[in-house]
């Protein structure tokens, strides 16, 4: 490696976002759990009806917004998004800790998709593709490790905030973290591309005409929607986080209904999420690694059985408690990798021209399968008075998933939609 390389800006780039998955991802989405039996303690809301906060808040949000912030990503750069994202992420967990009604509750998880989806995996995805191409897999897995290190982290905390200032406290000061830390990384650290400073991706020496990169060629979002690749993979994207979403929003409130006591309940609702987190740490690092090195498809394939075949194991728990092990440690090492894989597929399926676009579709439909699932598994719960029949649900949800990423077509190695644009686009 060249002392040039030894320099590249690319690696803050990565480190930035690595903190922003790390709280927007790993604090807030897997953090907010952990209060939801503070929530049915002090107000008696039912599970269903506090997960129709998160429920609403992502299929209004996400159809609205979702196109918009890829466009203003787009247009307008990262920075002024993850900006607004930080603003958006702190009002809602400082609104969070004072309210006191279910509209309130709603009203801030609105807050919450907007900081989500602003300041969450869509522009660090975008900013780490501009900044990478040979190493975009590796370096994608190293920025995701944040959300294992902030999810793993996260219940220890909160259980700490929570013991010194109560719920409220723990939540109120959680906001203001996370308010400060990312809008100073979005002022001083984000950059839009290697080109901003001179660079080229991936640290490459520069030679003659360094750091006039050779902007990708227009592509109409019309021959985008008409290949069958799209739609394949925002299938598989969206039924596969629609499983993770129903697990991990749930996860706490199963372990309480299968503990015995409230401090066995701390306990568990403490160790298992931890280990799910820690996991996917490894899952993230070993895929984004297998990604750069072989077919993109058969790792996400790979990933999404993972986690179909994960979920069945908490039938076996209540009767077998080292299933919750097993399940914690195969569930997250899917997990790590189901998120991360869903942008170096679809550079690799349609490329980097409109990235930010594509991304703001795929990841709009992700969240409103995110947020309807973890919704009707707790429906469910509350009607049968079992989790049961969700997760049976859930696991065929993960396998559909999987088999739909199985009929994207490849011609040499190559995806015929990345063949079928580039004819098109290379047409007189």
């Amino acid at each position: 490696m060249t002392d040039e390389s030894k320099k590249f800006y690319g690696y803050w780039i990565v480190a930035a976002a690595f903190i922003f998955m790390m709280m927007v991802v790993g604090f807030v989405l897997y953090g907010l759990p952990q209060f939801y039996p503070n929530y049915i303690a002090e107000f008696g809301w039912r599970r269903d009806q506090i997960q129709l906060g998160n429920t609403l808040s992502k299929v209004i949000v996400g159809p609205i917004f979702g196109f918009a912030a890829g466009w203003a990503i787009e247009k307008l750069g990262p920075r002024s998004v993850m900006i607004a994202g930080a603003f958006f992420a702190g009002v809602a967990l400082i609104g969070f800790s004072m309210m006191n009604s279910l509209g309130q509750l709603y009203l801030f998880y609105f807050f919450n998709a907007l900081g989500y989806l602003c300041a969450g995996p869509l522009p660090s995805q975008v900013i780490i593709s501009n900044w990478f191409s040979r190493m975009r897999g590796r370096m994608m897995g190293i920025a995701y490790v944040g959300i294992g290190v902030g999810g793993a982290v996260i219940p220890w905390l909160i259980r700490w905030f929570r013991d010194a200032a109560g719920w409220r406290g723990a939540l109120h000061f959680l906001g203001i973290i996370i308010f400060v830390t990312l809008i100073l990384l979005s002022v001083f650290v984000i950059k839009r591309q290697p080109s901003d400073l001179g660079l080229l991706p991936d640290g490459d020496e520069q030679k003659d005409g360094a750091g006039e990169q050779p902007a990708p060629q227009a592509i109409r979002l019309a021959q985008i929607l008409s290949t069958p690749a799209f739609w394949l993979l925002a299938a598989g994207s969206v039924l596969s986080i629609s499983a993770v979403g129903g697990i991990t929003q749930n996860l706490p409130l199963y372990l309480t209904d299968i503990t015995k006591s409230n401090e066995e309940a701390r306990r568990a609702v403490a160790v298992y999420p931890s280990i799910v987190l820690f996991t996917s740490i490894a899952g993230r690092l070993t895929m984004g690694f297998l990604a750069d090195k072989f077919s993109k498809k058969h790792v996400m394939i790979a990933t999404f059985l993972i986690i179909a075949l994960s979920i069945p194991l908490l039938l076996l728990a209540p009767q077998y408690p080292v299933f919750l092990y097993v399940f914690a440690v195969m569930f997250g090492f899917g997990l790590g990798a189901d998120y991360m894989l869903i942008p170096l597929m679809t550079a690799e399926c349609f490329g980097l021209a409109g990235l930010s676009r594509i991304l703001g579709i795929i990841i709009t439909s992700d969240s409103v399968g995110e947020a309807l699932m973890p919704w009707a598994i707790a429906r469910i719960r509350e009607t049968t008075g079992s989790y049961d029949s969700g997760f049976i649900l859930l696991s065929c949800v993960a396998l559909a998933g999987a088999l739909a990423i199985m009929a994207i077509r490849y011609r040499n190695g190559v995806p015929v939609s990345r063949l079928s644009l580039d004819n098109r686009t290379n047409q007189p």
